[in-house]
């Protein structure tokens, strides 16, 4: 696992400027998401509102160079060579969710810890870092189904409307379907600053604040092992997928 670990650090460094995009990416999306019509605002209350945009900005850039190696066909090597399907889904997500780490989540929690200390405390840092990984496995396996970087392109569409389906059964149906947005992602970010820091009530639906933590926790467990159960099976029987690949 080490040395796989090793080899997408060392891929990462000797592909361009893979590293440095990583980084600016991560760093504009830790700033970005303070912005306001007033300009850059940071605080707890800002962060929450907009954390889903800057986290997605952040995996979305990690794991399409990360998983780039699909589309130079590297990754056939790891394949061919008899790298355990599960190392790789591992290495691959470890590496994704560290550079998100270090150039996007630190430097948030930091910001937060100079200027708005008061309204952040460490569960709700710890939380927010599992919204975190779980983006981090799901991009990277749903990259892995379709052994393509560019897959990330079709993580970004499900991120963003994750939640639309929803609400346009409560709109046609009328019915109840609240309780199911809190293992929402995007969702689940906005719980977290509602139990503390800000009030929403101006939504296309009400939150559910109720047992926030473990749901967050019970979703990401859930959603990791499926996508990573179908990332496993998609390299152990060597899925092929093109529909992404230019024709």
């Amino acid at each position: 696992m080490n040395n796989l670990i090793r080899a997408e650090w060392f891929r990462l460094r000797h592909s361009g400027n893979s590293v440095l995009m990583i980084a600016v990416f991560g760093l504009i999306a830790a700033v970005l998401q303070f912005a306001t019509d007033e300009g850059v605002r940071i605080s707890a209350e800002t962060f929450f509102l907009h954390a889903s945009m800057g986290m997605l900005i952040t995996i979305l850039v990690a794991t399409g160079y990360v998983t780039s190696v699909f589309n130079s066909k590297l990754a056939n090597y790891e394949i061919m060579k008899g790298t355990p399907p599960l190392q790789t889904i591992l290495s691959k997500t470890l590496v994704v969710l560290i550079s998100a780490t270090v150039t996007y989540f630190l430097p948030s929690m930091i910001l937060l810890a100079v200027f708005d200390s008061a309204q952040m405390n460490l569960s709700m840092m710890l939380l927010c870092y599992v919204c975190l990984a779980k983006m981090a496995v799901t991009a990277v396996a749903v990259c892995i189904i379709c052994k393509n970087g560019a897959a990330t392109v079709l993580y970004a569409m499900a991120f963003i409307f994750q939640t639309t389906p929803l609400v346009l059964i409560a709109n046609f149906t009328g019915l109840n379907v609240t309780p199911l947005t809190s293992f929402m992602t995007s969702t689940q970010l906005m719980i977290i600053g509602n139990i503390g820091v800000m009030d929403l009530e101006e939504l296309s639906m009400p939150l559910d604040t109720s047992y926030a933590a473990a749901k967050i926790i019970i979703s990401f467990i859930i959603l990791s092992a499926v996508m990573t159960a179908l990332a496993y099976r998609s390299l152990k029987y060597k899925w092929e997928s093109d529909f992404l690949t230019p024709q």
